[in-house]
């Protein structure tokens, strides 16, 4: 694993620790008595990790799996790269990992209904829905859309 961040929190010693179902971070009880609650912005961390510690593919790992905003431009930029250098069904992967659905808009729909269908495949418009569902469940947006005519 990676370090991320690191910093005593207490000189005393932390005996006993368990997740806050609350916050989703983790309390614990020192031998003083006093309770700590440590918890993670979830707002923050991944332009922390992006900018601070330089690590743009841990940035967006991070982002992608726990759902995380702050890396917007991280995806985006990604999009856009692959899809210039006609790297579709990679470009389709980044909009499906996007957090949040960023990146699954009426834009990039039509990013991919412009491109035209080349002999032997189905159209680049539904390769990025069947890229999609294999990820999980279409927006209400991309349902309306792949039901058109």
């Amino acid at each position: 694993g990676t370090l991320i961040y690191r910093n005593r929190i207490s000189s005393e010693t932390i005996f006993v620790t368990a997740l806050h179902q609350q916050t989703g971070g983790i309390v614990g009880v020192e031998r003083k008595g006093r309770l700590w609650l440590v918890t993670v912005d979830d707002d923050v961390i991944v332009p922390y990790i992006s900018t601070t510690l330089n690590n743009y593919e841990l940035a967006i790992r991070l982002a992608s799996r726990a759902n995380l905003r702050g890396a917007e431009d991280l995806f985006t930029n990604q999009f856009t790269r692959l899809f210039q250098m006609g790297q579709y069904k990679e470009a389709a992967q980044v909009a499906a990992d996007s957090p949040q659905g960023i990146l699954r808009t009426q834009k990039t729909i039509h990013l991919f209904q412009e491109l035209p269908t080349q002999p032997g495949q189905g159209s680049p418009l539904m390769q990025y829905f069947g890229v999609l569902l294999e990820k999980g469940k279409l927006n209400p947006l991309e349902s309306l859309e792949l039901a058109r005519p």
